[in-house]
């Protein structure tokens, strides 16, 4: 992030996730946000992932295994791409032990401007954790998903992010062949779960980690093409398709 008008962005929405009761750190690069984060997790924790490919991108995952963690991640690849029964009621399993770990990181899909977090979900147990349940949540979330307000955040997860997602997986979507979002009743809609967290909620320690560079899938349709390719990019290499059979969870 180079551009002023980033910057002056980047400053009003820290503050305004400050007034709002987040804690909030700003890193400069991946590595920096990836020191931030393992300071903030003791020895011994039990820590959840929430699917995230921002936090595939800073290279978090690796290191976490390294340290005296326990880490309930159903979202390894090898899970999610494994369409056996027994192994998807295993992911289930963990989904739900990941709820209530002393630690839980995941990214958000939109911050705004003036520090709400917004998120749409399919199954929902990220937001559900970012809500209440682990000791302490962290959301990393890169500049490219600074938002002007809520509605602009929506407008920005059902018609930009949700088709790119439903397409890169091969959900069969009528938003992953359209590129718009038709409020759709598909089986397989996965908009099914919104939420805007507009400030920390009381009993929950919230973290936002601000870096300073485009990090996971988010961009608006304005930018440059260069700068959306390499968003583009970068996330279809950190992301798999899921088989058919794992995407209802709730039938395993």
């Amino acid at each position: 992030m180079t551009s002023t008008s980033e910057s002056v962005i980047l400053q009003k929405t820290v503050r305004s996730l400050e007034a709002n009761s987040f804690e909030v750190k700003v890193a400069n690069d991946a590595e920096e946000a990836t020191r931030l984060v393992l300071g903030m997790i003791p020895k011994g924790a039990s820590v959840g992932i929430g699917d995230s490919a921002t936090i595939r991108q800073i290279g978090l995952l690796e290191p976490l295994r390294k340290r005296r963690v326990r880490v309930a991640n159903p979202f390894s690849k090898e899970l999610s791409t494994d369409p056996r029964k027994h192994v998807i009621a295993k992911r289930v399993r963990m989904l739900r032990k990941a709820l209530v770990t002393d630690v839980f990181i995941t990214s958000s899909n939109a911050v705004t401007m003036d520090g709400k977090l917004v998120n749409i979900d399919a199954v929902g147990n990220r937001v559900a954790a970012m809500i209440f349940g682990p000791k302490r949540t962290i959301i990393i979330v890169g500049v490219n998903k600074l938002v002007e307000n809520v509605d602009a955040a929506i407008h920005r997860i059902k018609n930009t992010i949700a088709p790119t997602h439903t397409r890169t997986k091969k959900i069969a979507t009528p938003c992953a062949a359209t590129g718009e979002c038709s409020d759709c009743h598909s089986h397989d809609r996965i908009c099914s779960v919104t939420s805007i967290i507009e400030r920390r909620p009381w009993r929950s320690t919230v973290i936002v980690v601000i870096v300073k560079a485009d990090l996971g899938l988010s961009y608006d349709p304005a930018w440059d093409q260069a700068r959306k390719d390499r968003i583009l990019s970068a996330y279809r290499a950190s992301t798999w398709t899921f088989p058919k059979s794992t995407l209802r969870l709730s039938e395993a």
